[in-house]
């Protein structure tokens, strides 16, 4: 990775050459007018502004004029490192001095070793002698307990008038900044400032401190005196680091987001709905410097993570509520199935239900409220039911998904959890099947490398492309779809309200590219032509029966001409031709029960000699028997045959024995075979 990808850290800037923001001038000359003043007496000065509005960047900018000939020392003090059990007067004098001596031993050795003294004195634990690092140090700088004991005798006036003898002798002043006074506890910062105003007259002092003035003055506001009073006693100068400009902020933002964006290949990102989002969404959300920095930071992994799977600006969006408002983040969370649910899904009850979840993620926004409101209307349309008089039916959920928009919940889910949800991979491989979906080897080698056990959902997932499908993808895509039925598992344990079956999946698609021919003369040639390219019968018999509607010929895709056309063709090649492959013949039985039925007294029953067909004609002439007693919840299950329906179409009993014998003789003690046994010697279910 180059560094044109990476992205700042956190951190404030360092020197002129990161300035982004062009504060370098107005930095040097601040530093210029302080270096003009008299230190004679000490200063205190103070850099204000909000919690990352560049304080600290401010500084730093300061720090090169200070560093220009002649050279102001700049030691700094980190209040945060001494928080909690250190005391901050120790340290204090103790973190100066050490500094001091890094600068220049020889020409701030005695100024060091007298403010340490002077802070041994001051600290409230030179009262218990023995507790811990500070009496340590405090034993080593006096040699033995009694000299300390003596110097403590003295009193601090002793020690100040010798800092200050010591600091009088210095040609420049000192410059010790202390930042992020305002993210200290209130007792914290309270203890600094009296820190500052005990030292403030120290000559050739110059105190630079750091903070956002609304904190700081609601710290020190006690006793009913005001802390901006507090502090305009303190500080003699002080300056307010500049607002950011809008138009610079943007900028940033965007200079930002692109380093997230260029390295992710195949990234979703519609520029389209980008303008719209920025503006009502995350524009308001940013207020400084480093909220594009964190807005950058946290939302990069997500991107990298999710960016080719997600649109894009959605992500943007609900990252900039994660890092700047969690807890509008958390509601939208609690409120994804009322936000993410088009109308036409549920009933009364659940509509209510909706509408509170909604009224409540605008109540929990707060401030927030025309934010939230934004983000229904721009990434949730199906909430927009519950704040306007807009709604949108169910069919709309099929285009947020093939948009991966996070209103559809597969992908608002993916996004809060990181694990794709089931129906989302199926879709995900439904894509990849569409992407091919007009070329018929391209589709029928990806579909056969899905697992079996996914083909029928993927297939299903195929009908969110309704009414997009290429008008060159009809034959191909329907043919390629009809030889795979037989390779979608059944499942034996669909619910009673689960009414699909491989057949119906397919021909669902099937029917849906078809409806994108603009007349019936064009499907009856596309019909055609599908029906010479599908191996089986069943699926042959399946298309006919669907497009014609046989059952229903006011709703029929075909001419009736072209039903006649392709049923007799059908009738006489199952009448003279065995099915080619009958292992791909899924409903076997239907296509000769069909057949049986159009003959009547002419119908000549097949030979059943293979047993790959015998095993097919059964197979598609069994089926599952569920029934459940009143006082238990256990669902018994018994397989059954449709035996007369099978004696039909074997032309008789002894005939259907014989062919139950054939597949034993190959297949053995199969559960198939022993039921079918079981019927030809005369068991029936009880209530048959």
């Amino acid at each position: 990775m180059n560094d044109e990808t990476l992205l700042p850290a956190d951190n404030p800037i360092t020197t002129s050459e990161q300035d982004v923001l062009g504060r370098a001038t107005v930095a040097w000359d601040f530093a210029r007018s302080i270096r003009e003043l008299d230190a004679s007496q000490g200063i205190v000065i103070g850099v204000l502004g909000a919690w990352g509005h560049g304080k600290s960047s401010f500084v730093n900018l300061m720090r090169e004029q200070f560093a220009e000939n002649p050279e102001l020392p700049v030691v700094e003090f980190n209040p945060w490192v001494f928080s909690g059990d250190q005391q901050l007067t120790d340290a204090f004098f103790r973190e100066i001095a050490a500094e001091l001596r890094l600068k220049d031993q020889s020409k701030f050795g005695l100024i060091a070793e007298r403010l340490d003294k002077y802070g041994d004195v001051l600290s409230p634990l030179a009262l218990i002698p023995g507790f811990g690092n500070w009496f340590d140090r405090a034993f080593r700088a006096t040699k033995t307990a009694a000299n300390w004991w003596n110097e403590r005798k003295k009193g601090s006036r002793t020690f100040r008038e010798r800092v200050t003898t010591a600091l009088l002798e210095l040609d420049d002043p000192i410059v010790v900044v202390i930042d992020d006074i305002d993210r200290l506890t209130t007792s914290e910062i309270r203890d600094i400032f009296k820190l500052v105003r005990l030292t403030a007259s120290f000559p050739n002092i110059i105190y630079v401190l750091a903070f956002d003035r609304r904190r700081v003055e609601q710290a020190l506001t006690e006793g009913g005196v005001p802390g901006r009073s507090y502090l305009e006693k303190i500080l003699q100068l002080s300056f307010d680091v500049p607002m950011i400009p809008a138009e610079l902020l943007r900028a940033q933002v965007f200079e930002r987001l692109n380093v997230i964006l260029q390295d992710v290949d195949n990234l979703r990102f519609t520029g389209s709905i980008w303008s719209d989002v920025f503006v009502e969404i995350i524009e308001p959300l940013i207020g400084s410097l480093r909220d594009v920095t964190r807005l950058g930071l946290s939302a990069r992994p997500t991107i990298r993570a999710l960016g080719e799977q997600i649109e894009v600006v959605d992500l943007l969006a609900l990252e900039a509520l994660r890092v700047f408002r969690p807890e509008v983040f958390a509601a939208i969370h609690a409120a994804r199935v009322a936000l993410t649910e088009p109308q036409g899904y549920y009933d009364r009850s659940e509509k209510a239900h909706h509408k509170a979840a909604i009224e409540k993620l605008l109540e929990d926004a707060g401030p927030d409220e025309e934010v939230v409101r934004a983000l229904i209307q721009r990434l949730f349309p199906a909430g927009r039911a519950y704040i306007e008089n807009t709604s949108f039916g169910s069919s709309s959920s099929d285009g947020w998904k093939r948009a991966h928009r996070v209103a559809y919940i597969g992908f608002l889910d993916l996004y809060f959890g990181r694990t794709v949800p089931s129906d989302l991979r199926s879709f995900q491989q439904a894509e990849i099947a569409y992407s091919r979906i007009s070329d018929a080897n391209a589709l029928k080698d990806y579909l056969e490398s899905v697992p079996a056990g996914d083909l029928e959902s993927v297939i299903t997932g195929l009908e969110t492309y309704q009414g997009e499908y290429p008008i060159e993808s009809v034959v191909p895509a329907s043919t390629t779809l009809l030889n795979l039925i037989a390779a979608i598992p059944e499942r034996r344990n669909r619910g009673m309200f689960d009414l699909m079956r491989p057949d119906i999946v397919v021909t669902r698609v099937v029917i849906r590219l078809l409806k994108q021919l603009p007349d019936e003369n064009v499907r009856d040639q596309a019909v055609r032509e599908i029906i010479a390219g599908v191996h089986s019968y069943s699926s042959q018999e399946v298309l006919i029966r669907s497009v014609g509607r046989v059952e229903d010929s006011n709703n029929a895709l075909i001419s009736a001409g072209c039903t006649s056309e392709l049923d007799d063709a059908f009738l006489r090649q199952v009448m003279s031709v065995s099915p080619p492959d009958p292992r791909s013949e899924w409903n076997l039985f239907r296509v000769y029960w069909l057949v049986a039925e159009r003959q009547g007294e002419e119908y000549v029953p097949p030979a059943l000699s293979e047993p790959t067909e015998i095993r097919a004609l059964l197979e598609s002439a069994s089926s599952v028997a569920r029934s459940q007693s009143g006082d238990t919840r256990h669902v018994r299950e018994e397989d059954r045959l449709t035996w007369d329906g099978l004696v039909r179409v074997a032309g008789g009993e002894e005939q259907l024995a014989d062919a139950i014998r054939r597949l034993r003789e190959v297949d053995g003690d199969t559960d198939l075979v022993l039921l079918a046994e079981g019927y030809a010697e005369g068991w029936r279910p009880e209530d048959f």
